[in-house]
């Protein structure tokens, strides 16, 4: 049997919410995040929404010594949260075996945008960029990680922590996804016709695409025996993993879902769990149609004659995609309905594809009880991921 590995501690920052509990209050309540792109000039692009955070405080528990970009600046602030969750400090951070492990599309961005609108060179930037300004400002001496699998890249992250920490080669992770919003995801994926001009419709027969979004997610992990010693309550358990790839298309999954089936199979497998054991799926449901319907393939082959049974919902209409950033959040919000027993509903949902014949949470949460959850994230290139958490012991 493997080692436990327990979920201490949890934050976020996104377009509905500046901590863990705003996010929870907006997504049980129908909150949206759309409003026009204020980021950038949009007047040249069909598509002019998207889900922009606000405001950005500094953070308080962290002092930083250098000027950091902005998808930075929106991990600290998530991860501020998350430490003060776990009852650590930045202080103990140091003093611990402490790694970290992030997820991202874009990285710190900035600096190329800077460039390509010959506006200067700006903060330091790259995919590196933003780990590389975490690990000196707490002064970490774990293993670092830098993972860019696309918007598959916070579960992906996860995994890559999971494993540290089974190897013994730390005894707290700190791991999560983000990204900022950036004038080069928005022309990119607008180039691809993949956004949406209004609201973004998981599963839904008129969908018309994503909303990018920005954000972060991160959660503390640790391993058992030192969570024990140092006598702190689990918020959770990391009960396993799938990844695997397909390289169907650079941006199309493959519609037969074969390799997301194996994802999925592969996490329950780790998590030492029947199929009949989850109660409900976070599902990556981005709202274009080739991704939902792929997605709901993999579920109604992997839970066979119990799919109808077993809740789905998608956050995505409420925050949009927050790309690198989607699944760590996405954790967090399983934390929370594993803690309350409540199932966070798919916003905008009005008429369900014929084709993506699951049970979809539609517009209100759900009061559900439920042992253990299983979060499913995908990525172009054909990118497969599945994390399975479940409720600790004490719970």
């Amino acid at each position: 049997m493997l080692e436990e590995i327990m979920v201490t501690g949890i934050g976020t920052i996104n377009p509905i919410g500046g901590n863990v509990q705003e996010l929870w209050e907006g997504l049980l309540t129908g909150k949206s995040g759309v409003k026009r792109v204020k980021s950038f000039d949009v007047s040249g692009h069909q598509n002019k929404n998207g889900c922009e955070i606000d405001t950005l405080r500094e953070p308080v528990l962290f002092e930083t010594g250098r000027t950091m970009g902005r998808a930075t600046r929106i991990f600290m602030l998530a991860l501020e949260e998350a430490v003060c969750d776990a009852g650590l400090s930045a202080e103990e951070l140091a003093r611990e075996r402490t790694g970290l492990s992030i997820g991202t599309t874009m990285g710190e961005i900035e600096p190329l945008e800077a460039a390509l609108m010959n506006k200067g060179k700006g903060v330091n930037g790259g995919p590196h960029a933003i780990a590389e300004n975490v690990a000196d400002t707490l002064k970490l001496s774990g293993p670092v990680w830098t993972i860019t699998n696309a918007c598959a890249a916070g579960n992906v992250a996860i995994a890559r922590a999971m494993e540290e920490l089974l190897a013994n080669r730390a005894d707290i992770m700190i791991v999560g996804g983000v990204d900022a919003f950036s004038w080069a995801a928005f022309t990119g994926f607008s180039s691809l016709r993949a956004m949406t001009p209004d609201l973004c419709r998981p599963f839904d027969i008129h969908r018309q695409g994503l909303i990018l979004g920005e954000g972060a997610g991160v959660l503390l992990l640790e391993r058992q025996e030192h969570l024990l010693r140092r006598g702190h309550r689990p918020r959770a358990r990391l009960m396993g993993y799938g990844l695997s790839c397909d390289a169907h298309h650079i941006t199309q999954p493959d519609p037969a879902a074969r390799s997301a089936i194996s994802s999925i199979e592969s996490a329950l497998k780790m998590a030492q769990l029947d199929k009949a054991s989850i109660g409900y799926v976070s599902a990556h449901g981005t709202g274009t149609p080739a991704n939902d319907r792929m997605e709901a393939k993999a579920l109604k082959a992997v839970f066979g004659e119990t799919t109808p049974q077993l809740p789905v919902s998608s956050i995505k209409g409420h925050i949009g995609h927050t790309l690198g950033a989607a699944s760590a959040i996405e954790a967090v919000v399983c934390v929370k309905a594993l803690e309350t027993g409540i199932l966070p509903p798919t916003l905008n949902l009005r008429e369900q594809d014929p084709e993506c014949d699951i049970n979809v949470i539609a517009n209100e949460p759900l009061c559900k009880p439920v042992e253990y959850i299983l979060s499913n994230a995908y990525a172009f290139g054909g990118i497969n991921s599945s994390i399975v958490i479940g409720k600790t012991k004490e719970n």
